[in-house]
């Protein structure tokens, strides 16, 4: 009996243990070149799955990067087997978004991978984590500072991604490898060891070995254990979120009294903030501020949390500006962010009904100019409150209401010649009133 055909056959249970998709699946397989994506390959393709090749060049090794990629495409073609591939400015996506270029090169992989398989219908992305990358991973959690998730190891499947190699071992994966007379490209960066994933390979982990030699199976069933223990504090977790966390479309809210009155509040507030790329840090940073004044704001990798006076806001960090719109007289609907305007012109003033509602506001045309713009709040606003003489400040009228920053910033305000005519959906604009002279009447109503 072959080294390749026992390992086959350990890969094949693992995939019926894990309930990863059945062999025959349309899967698209993740293949940078190196080892570890060849055998997975390899293995895949000789067990019957049929297999869609995706290779990223994140350009961060000039030629060598350009090599791999012409590599896997002459394995694709001795294979027979679809190929698709596609070249990222990884560094640009790193700055731009301040975030590491591994963080980049893994985002941009799996957005990446995540589409294809929409496009290509398949049923899974298949990449060629091992065991031995679940105990690197472990240490470096470890380091980076981490709950009790990041200690479980890596998970065989992740929503569409599957790991069907972590049953093997980097020395079964080589094993197979030379078995197979597989080529395969090496990775000059994999023996830096200044890369932290290096050192822990090639130092931390030798030595461990040393000290213990049956210390990878010992991390591989600590591991298992932690997984049990994380299902247990999950469900406690899961409690937690309902009692305390609201979430609103992409606003979320957690009641910081409500969370004060957990049993392990800081420990809650790491395992509520920690899907939202929030380290460990900054989640401590945002408990010993929790009596601060609101307006503080901390800020993840993909998120930014506002501490408000009762409440924690979250919300996704947008890349994007929100210009300002432009209404034309002809126009008749305007969509904006989730709701629409609908300008209504030439209305009798007969038809007027005047109801204190905050959608719908009714305004003397002759006082309004063309085009008529929408935008958000800036430095030193002001408007005439609707029944009052008096001159406001836009920031005086949010902080008699209560406004927290998230509503300050996506409050939409309705201009003519850049004077604030309407709070969009809070408070029209005494100048726009409509008097005994008024001869032409608009209505601006939201949907």
């Amino acid at each position: 009996m072959t080294v390749s055909y026992t390992i086959t056959q350990k890969v094949i249970q693992f995939i019926q243990k894990e309930n990863l998709p059945p062999i025959s699946s349309r899967l698209i397989v993740g293949v940078s070149g190196g080892r570890d994506s060849v055998v997975l390959l390899h293995l895949l393709h000789h067990i019957g799955y049929e297999c869609i090749v995706a290779h990223c060049n994140f350009q961060l090794r000039g030629t060598e990067s350009d090599s791999d990629e012409q590599f896997v495409e002459r394995l694709t073609q001795q294979m027979q087997l679809p190929f698709e591939h596609i070249a990222f400015n990884t560094k640009q996506e790193a700055t731009s978004k301040g975030i590491s270029i591994e963080m980049a090169a893994r985002d941009l992989r799996y957005v990446w991978f995540e589409q294809l398989q929409e496009i290509l219908t398949a049923d899974a992305i298949a990449v060629g984590h091992h065991s031995d990358d679940a105990i690197e991973t472990f240490f470096i959690n470890i380091l980076r500072g981490t709950g009790i998730r990041g200690l479980t190891g890596i998970e065989s499947k992740n929503q569409s991604i599957i790991r069907p190699l972590l049953c093997l071992s980097r020395t079964e994966i080589e094993q197979y490898a030379q078995e197979n007379h597989l080529e395969y490209c090496t990775d000059s960066t994999n023996e830096d060891q200044s890369i932290q994933r290096n050192k822990i390979r090639h130092q931390l982990i030798p030595l461990m070995e040393q000290m213990n030699p049956s210390f990878r199976k010992t991390m591989q069933k600590n591991m298992e254990r932690l997984a049990e223990t994380y299902m247990s504090v999950h469900y406690e977790t899961e409690h937690s979120r309902q009692r305390i966390m609201e979430q609103k479309g992409e606003l979320a809210a957690i009641s910081i009294q409500a969370l004060l009155k957990e049993t392990q509040p800081h420990f809650t507030l790491f395992e509520l903030l920690h899907p939202f790329h929030f380290n460990s840090a900054i989640i401590q940073s945002i408990y010993d501020n929790l009596d601060d004044i609101s307006g503080k704001q901390f800020y993840s990798s993909s998120h930014r949390l506002i501490k408000d006076r009762e409440q924690l806001l979250i919300l996704p960090i947008h890349q994007e500006h929100k210009m300002a719109l432009t209404i034309l007289a002809s126009d008749s609907v305007v969509k904006i962010d989730n709701f629409s305007l609908e300008i209504s012109q030439s209305i009798d003033k007969k038809e007027i009904i005047i109801e204190k509602k905050h959608n719908i506001i009714f305004a003397d045309a002759d006082q309004l100019q063309f085009p008529l713009t929408i935008r958000h709040p800036v430095k030193g606003d002001f408007f005439y409150p609707f029944g009052s003489k008096g001159k406001k400040k836009l920031s005086d009228f949010f902080i008699d209401h209560k406004w927290n920053l998230y509503q300050k910033e996506n409050c939409w305000l309705l201009c003519s010649n850049d004077t604030i005519m309407w709070i969009i959906g809070h408070r029209f604009d005494d100048r726009f009133k409509i008097g005994e002279a008024t001869k032409k009447v608009i209505k601006i109503r939201i949907l």
